[in-house]
Formats: C-alpha cells, sequence, structure tokens
C-alpha cells in the first residue's frame, strides 16, 4: 500500500567510485559504472530486489552501467523452469556428468586457487596490466562478498578444476565468477557449470539464474545468450527520461541474432573482464 515502507527495500550504500573512463568492452565508447558498497550485507531477498533492478556485485561492491552514450550492457538472466539445453549443451552434460563432481563450500583463498584464476585469466587475455594477481586481489574479489554465496567447486577426482561463486537470493542465483583450468578446456567446463547451477536453482525452488552482463558487440560475450529462454534488461538511454528499464525476453535463438553457447565457452561472469586495482569495471566474462 503506499505509503508503507518496502520490507525489503535496499540497505544505504556509500559510492567508493564514480568517474568517466574508456570502455573495456567496446572500443571508443566512455563507461561509467559507479561502485557502491552497502551499508550492511544484502539478505536473500535484497539481493533478489539488487539483481532485478540490474545490479552486478563484485566483493563487497555492487554496479550497474549508467554510461551516458550508450546502453549495450545488458543482464542476462535464465528461466530455469523454462530452460531447455541445446543438443551442443546436452554433449557437453554427457562429457561431464559422471565424471566431474560439484560440491558446495563456503569461498576460500588458497594457493590452488589463486593460480587457477590468474592461469584462466592469463590464458584468455583478460589480465591488464594493473591486474591484482595477489592472493589479497583473490580475496577481495572472490572471498569477501556484500551478499549470501557459496562456492561451488568442480572436482576431477579429487582435483580442483573449476569454481563458481554463486550468490544466493530467495527467488535467484547470480553466478558472480567462474574460473577454470586450461587444462582441461576440452571438457567445456563453463557451459557444463551453467547447467548444473541452473540444476541447482531448480532444486532450490528459484525462478531465476543471472549471468552478468552481454553486451552485443562483444564476442567474448555472446556465449551468454545461448541458453533460452533467457531475460535481457535493457536500460534506456540518459536523455530518455520518460522511458523505464524493463526485461525483454528471448524465447529462442531465431529471436535473438547473435546468440551463441559452444561448449568451449571462456566461463561465466558478472563481473568485469578486471577490474581495476580497488573497483570493479564494467565488462564480464571470466
Amino acid at each position: 500500500m503506499r505509503g508503507e515502507p518496502l520490507v525489503h527495500a535496499l540497505p544505504p550504500a556509500r559510492v567508493l567510485q564514480d568517474r568517466f573512463e574508456e570502455c573495456v568492452y567496446l572500443p571508443g565508447e566512455i563507461a561509467r559504472c559507479p561502485a557502491r558498497s552497502p551499508v550492511e550485507a544484502l539478505t536473500p531477498e535484497q539481493l533478489d530486489l539488487s539483481l532485478e533492478q540490474g545490479d552486478q556485485r563484485v566483493g563487497r561492491t555492487v554496479f550497474r552501467p549508467e554510461c551516458p552514450s550508450c546502453n549495450a550492457c545488458e543482464p542476462v538472466r535464465i528461466d530455469v523452469d523454462a530452460f531447455r539445453p541445446t543438443r551442443a549443451q546436452r554433449r557437453t552434460w554427457s562429457r561431464n556428468e559422471g565424471v566431474v563432481r560439484m560440491e558446495l563450500g563456503v569461498p576460500e583463498l588458497t594457493r590452488r586457487r589463486v593460480s587457477l584464476w590468474n592461469r584462466h585469466r592469463r590464458e584468455r587475455g583478460l589480465l591488464r596490466e594493473t591486474s591484482r594477481r595477489d592472493p589479497v586481489g583473490y580475496e577481495d574479489w572472490l572471498v569477501r562478498s556484500c551478499a549470501p554465496t557459496v562456492e561451488v567447486r568442480y572436482l576431477l577426482g579429487e582435483r580442483l578444476v573449476a569454481v563458481s561463486l554463486l550468490d544466493l537470493g530467495r527467488s535467484s542465483a547470480n553466478s558472480a565468477y567462474h574460473y577454470f583450468d586450461p587444462e582441461h578446456a576440452r571438457l567445456g567446463l563453463g557451459v557444463y557449470s551453467v547447467m548444473k547451477e541452473i540444476e541447482l536453482c531448480r532444486t532450490l525452488g528459484m525462478r531465476w539464474y543471472y549471468l552478468g552482463l552481454w553486451v552485443g558487440g562483444c564476442s567474448a560475450l555472446r556465449y551468454k545468450t545461448g541458453y533460452h529462454p533467457h531475460e535481457r534488461h535493457v536500460r534506456p538511454l540518459a536523455d530518455d527520461a520518460d522511458a523505464a528499464p524493463l526485461w525483454v525476453r528471448v524465447e529462442s535463438p531465431a529471436e535473438g541474432g547473435e546468440d551463441l553457447a559452444e561448449s568451449g565457452s571462456p566461463g561465466h561472469s558478472g563481473a568485469g573482464p578486471e577490474p581495476g586495482p580497488a573497483t570493479p569495471r564494467a565488462a564480464g566474462t571470466a
């Protein structure tokens, strides 16, 4: 009712960074992604609301693109109950199911994890001069969180070969980051982990699985819209004051235009390919 407080309103947040900078996705574009730090940890219900509004999470901060002349960044979410894998995705599932084991736990900082994280980024061209490679950087970005977060571990025998950081709301889950061992790229662990985490969401009774940002002009992110049906969060440009963001549903590849999800996809993430020394960037793949 009008005048009643919102039961699950988002907590206040401090703006840690708000500046214009060169876009890491689209050459020639100017990006603006204010990084906000909630004053208290998000509840599952608040996480649902944050994701619904288009937020991405990196460490203890959240951000959403507010670029002045571009709205190419579109958060993607998959309809858990309606999802149907393609033939290629089913082959990837068969290649891994019963071979790769999934475990859930709290996010951890270990030498193996830091090593895999750096190797994954190095072999996929995601490291920049300012990239953090040290254990403290890993902890700040992938262990600490302002949301309810679990670590999804993928093991081949007893060897850790892939890790997802998954935020759990009441009705949705958010793939905050994923990386895998490049030595096992042939397994398609990025695609397999998406399907395993969708299966987990279904078991938990969740409606949505969020897969981070998609940018139509960035080939590295095309795989994110290869899972159907999905929805994309379309933000109006700054000069369109009367328009509101909306979720647009895409039922099939024919509707989506550039859709692609191959067994060799690079992983998945809602965060940027690399944040700066202290704050997240407006981009996303792992």
